[in-house]
């Protein structure tokens, strides 16, 4: 660390700027990894690939909250899906790639695939991880 006067002519001592910004960083990652962290302390299981196959190529309904209430998804063993959420719909394509659930709608998220990592949290409940650690969403099997 550096030596710099304070107001009174006395020398403190300031962190290197490249120490802060590296903490900063350290923190920002933990910040963002902490639900996913969080889940496996819980005892929340990762769905493996077989799991995930198995939970979504069947004929199938979900729900998701939302801030406007709710958006039931319907998936079906060819990969297919489509979503209502009372106040409009959409249809799309999903597959399992690796650990990971991915699916595109045609219009919602501009057609761009997303993908998630799933964890189960009760019989009915599991929770989407997206790549960078946060919740992406939460489904309820009906």
């Amino acid at each position: 660390m550096m030596p710099m006067p304070d107001g009174e002519g006395r020398q403190i001592m300031k962190p290197p700027a490249f120490f802060v910004m590296a903490l900063g960083l350290a923190l920002i990652v933990c910040g963002c990894m902490s639900r996913e962290f969080n889940l496996r302390q819980s005892g929340a299981k990762m769905l493996t690939p077989s799991e995930l196959e198995a939970l979504f190529h069947a004929d199938r309904t979900a729900e998701f909250p939302i801030t406007a209430g709710v958006a039931t998804v319907t998936y079906s063993p060819d990969g297919r899906q489509e979503i209502d959420w009372g106040g409009g719909k959409d249809t799309g394509r999903f597959r399992i790639k690796g650990e990971e659930f991915c699916s595109t709608w045609s219009r919602l998220r501009k057609g761009e695939e997303s993908c998630s990592k799933i964890y189960k949290i009760s019989d009915t409940e599991y929770e989407f991880i997206d790549s960078d650690g946060a919740t992406a969403a939460v489904m309820r099997l009906k």
